[in-house]
């Protein structure tokens, strides 16, 4: 079956910075020789000005992203009707990304599996029971409350607890075999967002639905999630503004001087620490932490 690497943009230009970058590594890594990539954007002219004429792209206006948002105007619920709208429109293996991935290898494998049936997520967060961060603890109270819902297309009652198994949905790979399930998670979308409007509702009901058919692999060892790095952008305007002259294929090798995992890592060790680590660390280094230094 064909592979299909699917993206959505829209609104801020510092989201075609951060989908600009992950597209470069997806051609450092030859991932454009194993898919078909397919954008849908609200800047078409961005993607056919600086991205190659084998990229396929859906134009989105405001209308669509209105409809998609859906009555309670939930951003991510968009996510579901890409998804849904590439789905209707080809078969295949599909791998959706958020604009803040980029691929660290080759993902062959991963496109091999998802061929097998295999479903993919960007990398699993454990049981909520375990999760002690902010957006777990909202979910839990949620949950206390209220952790049965009825769905009406379904003859069945979700019955969701602390124990459930959450996987980050910046990554989503499925094929086609799965295209029944994206109903019932729009739907699923709807009923927990209209109860609590926490941003994780899509990602709660894609793992819901998709984990109930198979247990999910992780894609982090073949792309790699920014989405605790939002400092990033800065560091991506330098990068696109300094490279401007340069064509696509010149910017690919350009790529690693500003790697995000690199970059962020003085950040994540900083969060990692205790409170006195952290009292400590900043008494010693002057500061709670930096972005690496990188040389353009």
């Amino acid at each position: 079956m064909q592979n299909y690497l699917v993206y959505l943009i829209h609104g801020n230009p510092i989201y075609y910075y951060e989908l600009h970058y992950s597209i470069l590594s997806a051609y450092k890594h030859k991932v454009n020789e194993l898919s078909k990539i397919v954008i849908y954007a609200d800047d078409v002219v961005y993607i056919k000005t600086h991205f190659p004429e084998d990229i396929e792209v859906f134009s989105i206006d405001s209308t669509t992203i209105g409809k998609w948002k859906g009555k309670d105007n939930f951003i991510h619920r968009m996510k579901v009707k890409v998804i849904q709208d590439i789905v209707s429109k080809y078969e295949g293996n599909f791998l959706y990304l958020d604009s803040d991935t980029y691929f660290t290898k080759n993902c062959s494998e991963i496109f091999n599996n998802i061929n097998s049936n295999s479903v993919y997520f960007d990398k699993c967060e454990g049981k909520l029971i375990d999760n002690k961060g902010g957006i777990a603890r909202k979910m839990k109270a949620f949950l206390k409350n209220e952790s049965e819902f009825k769905i009406p297309l379904l003859n069945e009652t979700i019955k969701i607890d602390s124990d459930f198994t959450v996987w980050n949905a910046g990554v989503i790979g499925f094929n086609s075999s799965y295209s029944n399930q994206l109903k019932m998670v729009e739907k699923f979308v709807d009923l927990l967002y209209s109860k609590n409007q926490l941003f994780v509702m899509e990602q709660i009901a894609f793992n819901y639905f998709f984990q109930k058919q198979t247990t999910p692999f992780e894609s982090k060892n073949y792309i790699h999630h920014y989405w605790y790095f939002k400092e990033f952008r800065s560091v991506l305007t330098h990068f696109f503004e300094h490279n401007k002259s340069k064509s696509f294929e010149e910017m690919i090798v350009e790529i690693d001087k500003i790697n995000p995992e690199y970059l962020s890592s003085e950040k994540r060790a900083y969060k990692k620490m205790s409170f006195w680590k952290k009292q400590f660390h900043k008494i010693q280094k002057g500061r709670k932490w930096k972005i690496l230094d990188y040389k353009l």
